[in-house]
C-alpha cells in the first residue's frame, strides 16, 4: 500500500483501477517477477476487502484486476560438480550421506523421505514401495548400489528401534522437515548455490534424461500423472537432452 501510494500520489480512499493498472504496469516494466506482483495484489485486496468493511471506501478498486500468468519457469537442477561437492560436504557423517544419496537416485520427495519404513525396502530388488506419495498413490522407486551402501551403513550404525528409515541424531524420533531444511542451509552456503532437498528431484529427472531415458518411464518414477506436470518435466527433458547434446558437439 505504502508503494501504491507514493505512486499515485492519492490516499487510499481515492485510488481508482486505473491507478492500480498503471501501478502494476511500472513495477512489471521495472524487473518485478510475476509471483512478487500477485503477491501484492493479494495484499491489496486484503486491505481494501477490510476498508470496505469498515465502510472507509465504497468499492474495492483491485477487483476487476486480473492476476498476471504465473511464470514458465524451468525446474533448476544440480550440475554434476554441484552434486560432487554436496557429496563430499556429507562424507563422513552416514546420516547425511544416505539422505543425500536415497533422495537424489530415487526421485522422492521430503515427506516422502521422512515417512518412510523400513519394511518399505526390498534390498535383494533394490526399489522402495511410497505407500503413500503425493494423491495417495503407491509406487515403487529405485536406488543405486552406492545408495544401497551407504543406507546400509547408516542403518546398522544405530541403535535404536524406531522403524523409520531416518531419524533424529538422538535416535528418539523420525527425522522432521525443518531440520533437513536447516541442513540444506548449511549446503547452500558452502557451495554457494540456492537449492532444496526437492532440487534433487528435479537434478534425478535431469539425469535420467541426459541418459536417455523416456520420459514417460521418467514420470513413472516420480509419480506424476496430471498434465500439467507432463508439460513441467518435459521441459526439463528437453533442457537436459540439448545440455547432452552441446557437451557431445
Amino acid at each position: 500500500m505504502r508503494q501504491l501510494l507514493s505512486f499515485s500520489g492519492k490516499s487510499y480512499d481515492e485510488i481508482t483501477t486505473r491507478d492500480i493498472r498503471k501501478w502494476l504496469l511500472f513495477l512489471e516494466d521495472n524487473g518485478y517477477k510475476s509471483g512478487t506482483i500477485k503477491y501484492k495484489i493479494f495484499g491489496l485486496r486484503k486491505f481494501y476487502q477490510y476498508c470496505l468493511e469498515e465502510e472507509s471506501v465504497k468499492y474495492i478498486p483491485v477487483e476487476g484486476i486480473i492476476l498476471p500468468k504465473d511464470e514458465d519457469k524451468l525446474p533448476h537442477y544440480l550440475t554434476n560438480k554441484q552434486l560432487i561437492q554436496l557429496r563430499s560436504l556429507c562424507e563422513g557423517n552416514l546420516r547425511q550421506r544416505a539422505m543425500i544419496e536415497v533422495l537424489y537416485t530415487t526421485g522422492i520427495r521430503l515427506g516422502e523421505l521422512i515417512n518412510m519404513k523400513k519394511e518399505d525396502i526390498n534390498w535383494s530388488e533394490r526399489m522402495i514401495v511410497i505407500p503413500k506419495g503425493k494423491g495417495k498413490k503407491e509406487r515403487i522407486v529405485l536406488f543405486t548400489k552406492e545408495c544401497a551402501e551407504y543406507l546400509t551403513s547408516y542403518l546398522q550404525s544405530r541403535n535404536d528401534d524406531l522403524n523409520f528409515v531416518f531419524v533424529n541424531k538422538y535416535g528418539t524420533r523420525p527425522m522432521i522437515a525443518w531440520n533437513i531444511q536447516e541442513m540444506f542451509g548449511q549446503y547452500r552456503k558452502a557451495i554457494g548455490v540456492y537449492f532444496t532437498p526437492h532440487t534433487l528431484r528435479h537434478t534425478f529427472a535431469a539425469q535420467l534424461a541426459m541418459k536417455g531415458m523416456p520420459l514417460s518411464c521418467i514420470q513413472t518414477l516420480l509419480g506424476h500423472e496430471e498434465p500439467k506436470h507432463t508439460h513441467y518435466y518435459s521441459r526439463l527433458h528437453q533442457q537436459a537432452q540439448k545440455q547432452m547434446y552441446d557437451e557431445w558437439m
